[in-house]
């Protein structure tokens, strides 16, 4: 199937998100958009999915123009999209979360679980997803999630697959498989619409590029061009892709975490036995693909989770589980990995992570609900 953007320009109030953007994906084709963080590139791929309305211009599938009021119509077109952010429910299988919202039904009105088991295995097995449809989602690598998205979109017959940013989250190990998934893909007639601001995964895979700036298109590329011709077209100037950067002059050593250990609600160990020591005019890099235990080292540091062992300290004072309303404001300020489900979270779980060398008594009710 051919697919056309003509024209596509959305708005949000003053900011123009996409601005008059032509874009062309043919059959069995990857095509990659490229652009930095904020180009407007999953705005125009959530127009063609049906979640945003264009303000200006044309959907073309196969010559015919489209119009899509929300995902349901892109998806019953041939349009499948992998978001970011998976869009799974945790408690699921994977045959649920494949045929939610598509849901066969049996004599009774009752769910043909059974059908969604056979065609998770069905596309599993063409593709090497290695999926079992019985397996609870919550318990699946972020890989694994991944692979069940995009079974998602094959079992509604998705002939164009947008994947937005999916590398964000995978080891490197995954990113090859992922790659290695995208070419059988094409193969078997999808075409692919790659997101994305990774220049090597980008000369990879990709068949062809489309370079997006500021809502715009502002030039395309074969996957032959360098790295610092792809980086140029991407934020509009020369760049230097090597590092150049002073020695570091750190002063004493006033922040220091020893041994700490935490265990989650099963008590599994998820930080195990961490030490390290931060000193003055130091940036000290924590690295890790999600889920390897650093979101849950932060909010043991913070107070928000209850640590298991080991000890927190800031020019000699013990911090371990003292709660952030009385050791925050100074001791350190924290910028959440994300906004949309930690403010909730947190919330719930300081409110019964305390300490008798922080305070001596619980906060209030009303304390407690304003902050």
């Amino acid at each position: 199937m051919k697919l056309e953007l003509q024209g596509i320009t959305k708005r949000f109030g003053p900011l123009v998100a996409n601005d008059s953007i032509d874009l062309v994906i043919e059959p069995a084709e990857i095509h990659a958009l490229l652009g930095e963080n904020g180009a407007g590139k999953s705005t125009l791929m959530n127009v063609l999915f049906g979640l945003y309305t264009a303000d200006e211009g044309k959907i073309l599938l196969d010559g015919e123009e489209r119009t899509f009021r929300g995902p349901r119509d892109a998806l019953a077109a041939g349009i499948g999209m992998v978001h970011q952010h998976f869009m799974l429910v945790p408690v699921f299988t994977v045959a649920e979360s494949v045929m939610l919202g598509h849901e066969d039904v049996r004599g009774g009105g009752l769910l043909d679980l059974e059908t969604a088991r056979r065609r998770v295995k069905e596309l599993s097995d063409r593709f090497g997803f290695g999926l079992d449809p019985d397996a609870v989602v919550e318990d699946l690598p972020v890989g694994v999630q991944q692979r069940v998205e995009i079974v998602k979109a094959l079992a509604r017959e998705a002939k164009v697959l947008i994947l937005d940013e999916p590398t964000a989250v995978l080891t490197p190990q995954e990113t090859d498989d992922l790659i290695e998934i995208m070419r059988q893909l094409k193969d078997a007639g999808t075409s692919i619409v790659f997101i994305t601001h990774k220049l090597r995964e980008v000369k990879a895979v990709a068949d062809s590029i489309t370079v997006i700036r500021r809502g715009a298109v502002v030039g395309t590329a074969e996957p032959s061009a360098s790295e610092n011709e792809l980086a140029e077209l991407m934020v509009g100037r020369a760049v230097s892709l090597g590092l150049d950067k002073a020695v570091a002059e750190p002063g004493e050593e006033t922040f220091v975490v020893e041994g700490l250990t935490v265990r989650d609600a099963t008590d599994q160990t998820v930080v195990d036995d961490v030490s390290f020591a931060v000193a003055r005019g130091e940036i000290l890099a924590v690295a890790g693909v999600q889920g390897n235990g650093q979101t849950e080292l932060t909010e043991a540091i913070l107070g928000v989770l209850p640590s298991a062992a080991g000890s927190v300290t800031l020019e000699g004072r013990e911090l371990r589980g003292c709660a952030p309303t009385r050791c925050s404001p100074r001791a350190w300020g924290s910028s959440p990995r994300t906004a949309r489900s930690t403010a909730s979270s947190s919330t719930s779980r300081w409110r019964r992570t305390w300490c008798s060398t922080c305070t001596t008594r619980s906060p209030s009710p009303k304390a407690s609900g304003s902050t």
